[in-house]
């Protein structure tokens, strides 16, 4: 069974993810969870999309 690993600490301090002017919140979703994925926790959105 594939998932994340609950149990694995989220790794601080570490490289932040910033999207610039992202367009779809599918596409925001999607780098989150990628993140979540390799244990990254902090992501910046810069002049996102209203709406």
């Amino acid at each position: 069974m594939s998932g994340t690993n609950s149990e694995l600490e989220l790794i601080t301090g570490g490289p932040v993810i910033v999207l610039v002017e992202p367009q779809l919140g599918e596409n925001i979703g999607m780098v989150a969870r990628a993140m979540a994925n390799f244990g990254l926790s902090e992501l910046r959105l810069v002049a996102p999309r209203d709406g």
